[in-house]
């Protein structure tokens, strides 16, 4: 599960960096797609055996890393539901091929070193992808599945702001909680954001069923997300 782990930390970490904008610039798209592009390759290189597997790892990685980011960047800036396909396809296709190249032991599979050497450096890189893929990327792939069923974030998001930062919050909670095998004390935390909402579900921001629409389908996906990280570390526990 390396190969997923580092697919997660990089889109993670380029999310992170374009996170308070939604239209970023040419150039700044340039220079994460750079910066993404060359922390894959080290991940590549880091993760794989063999020049054949680690070339074609990079070109899928490399691939997909290019269409979720002009993508989903082309997309929250109104670009409309091609945008979005390719955001997606390029979301599922890092995903795929993290999976898909799952099966090879590289080096970064020994423990790490001191107190923390019961944990596998490979179990703690991708706890590191899961975490990261719950602030921005989660963010992101809300905001579009939320534009792609038409209920859309954004022209109203200064009135719920608070879903920037609380969505991220409650994901990283649930993910721990659902990691540790507090699963009912992850539902607290489902319960506490229904109550937590309710006050603003009543006002009229752009009419009651519009922002009840908007509330279940953004905080369902969200929840998925953070079980779907959940999945992956139990998934990787029980390959180990």
């Amino acid at each position: 599960m390396i190969e997923l782990a580092v697919w997660l930390a990089v889109i993670g970490v380029c999310d992170l960096v374009r996170a308070a904008r939604d239209i970023t610039s040419v150039r700044r798209r340039a220079l994460i797609a750079t910066g993404g592009g060359l922390l894959l390759l080290a991940g590549a290189l880091a993760v794989e055996v063999t020049a054949a597997r680690t070339f074609l790892l990079l070109l899928g990685w490399g691939s997909c890393f290019l269409l979720w980011l002009l993508g989903s960047a082309a997309a929250l800036g109104g670009g409309g539901s091609g945008a979005r396909t390719l955001a997606f396809v390029g979301m599922g296709g890092g995903l795929a091929f993290g999976l898909l190249g799952s099966d090879v032991v590289g080096p970064l599979t020994r423990h790490l070193p001191g107190p923390l050497g019961r944990f596998g450096v490979e179990e703690a890189t991708l706890l590191l992808g899961v975490l990261l893929a719950q602030l921005a990327t989660g963010n992101v792939v809300v905001r579009l599945l939320l534009d792609a069923v038409g209920v859309p974030a954004t022209p109203h998001e200064k009135q719920l702001k608070g879903g920037r930062v609380l969505g991220p919050m409650e994901r990283l909670v649930i993910v721990g909680l659902g990691a540790s095998g507090h699963f009912t004390a992850a539902s607290v935390v489902v319960a506490a954001k229904g109550l937590l909402r309710f006050p603003e579900l009543q006002r009229e921001v752009r009419g009651a069923s519009d922002v009840t629409e908007y509330f279940l389908i953004g905080s369902f996906a969200s929840w998925m997300l953070a079980l779907a990280g959940v999945a992956a570390l139990g998934l990787s526990q029980a390959i180990g």
